[in-house]
């Protein structure tokens, strides 16, 4: 069945009511619980207003006065991950030439930490459209000069700040038995095709030999701020950092088109081999995919927003 066919039922309409209201009643406790630690650790800091950002998966976020950003991990295993974010951040902001967070408050336990604001507007496809041929030529050589540097980290850094190695079968194969488990009950039977199909062609990936890298991992249009006063690009969201594919990092260069995409890989200066641009194509169709499972697993994304990606990167 497919999900825009699910009956809207009283039952269901009160139990999503409720859902939703936990859910805020959750968001107002831990945005209080948030700023209160700011003002116990940190009681130097004063600010006027603040803005709690309510899309976060792993961390909450708060900004105060425009000026300030604080993050704190909310699940196990970001927290015990956090110090090292911190730390190789610190190293990388020698090593880059644009804009990433540097940490100048951090909590006595490390679970709290805070750095200057970095301005910008989040670099979406409808964003990026609207600059000068210029401005985009800008955009794609300061992303170039960044991955180069970022995917250049010695591997005795990688090793020094924990950074987590990634493990593609696993991937794969928790991504196949997580979408047939919740996904394809909700999808189409053409839907379903369509996946089965992608799962041959992304299985692919586990047989091709690349040399990995230190890689951002989540370098998408949402983490990729474009601020025009300075013609400048920062970065921001380091937390699911690996050692991996470089590939991985222009997955989001896609969002701005193929030519695009390929021009950076042409300015990139990290080793290249034949199926880069492939794999980085494949990622990013897998982006909808997991997008629609955390949907259905109560994560702050949305199954509607997911299958519309899914149409656009499937069905064109």
């Amino acid at each position: 069945m497919s999900f825009h066919k699910l009956r809207r039922t009283p039952a269901f309409l009160r139990a999503r009511f409720n859902q939703v209201r936990r859910k805020i009643y959750d968001r107002g406790i831990q945005e209080a619980a948030l700023l209160r630690r700011i003002r116990e650790e940190f009681p130097q800091i004063k600010w006027k207003s603040h803005r709690y950002i309510t899309c976060g998966w792993n961390h909450a976020v708060v900004i105060l006065d425009e000026r300030l950003v604080f993050r704190a991990p909310k699940s196990t295993r970001y927290r015990k991950e956090f110090k090292y974010e911190i730390g190789l951040l610190h190293r990388l902001g020698k090593e880059v030439k644009i804009g990433i967070p540097n940490y100048r408050f951090v909590s006595r336990d490390k679970l709290l930490a805070g750095y200057d604001f970095l301005p910008g507007c989040e670099l979406t496809s409808s964003c990026f459209q609207q600059l000068s041929v210029k401005e985009k030529e800008i955009v794609a050589q300061q992303l170039a000069t960044f991955v180069t540097a970022l995917h250049a980290t010695p591997k005795s850094t990688v090793d020094e700040f924990h950074v987590r190695l990634e493990d593609q079968r696993k991937l794969y194969e928790e991504l196949v038995r997580e979408t047939r488990r919740l996904l394809f009950r909700r999808l189409s039977e053409v839907d379903v095709r369509l996946c089965e199909q992608y799962f041959s062609e992304l299985e692919s990936v586990l047989h091709q030999d690349f040399t990995r890298a230190l890689v951002h991992n989540d370098l998408t249009s949402e983490h990729i701020l474009w601020d025009g006063g300075n013609q400048s690009v920062n970065v921001i969201d380091f937390s699911d950092r690996r050692y991996g594919d470089p590939a991985m990092d222009f997955t989001g260069f896609l969002e701005y088109g193929e030519e695009f995409t390929k021009h950076v890989l042409d300015l990139y200066g990290g080793e290249k081999d034949d199926g880069f641009l492939g794999r980085s194509q494949l990622y990013f169709k897998r982006i909808p995919i997991y997008m629609m499972n955390a949907s259905l697993q109560g994560l702050p994304c949305t199954f509607e927003d997911g299958y519309k990606m899914f149409n656009e990167r499937f069905k064109t």
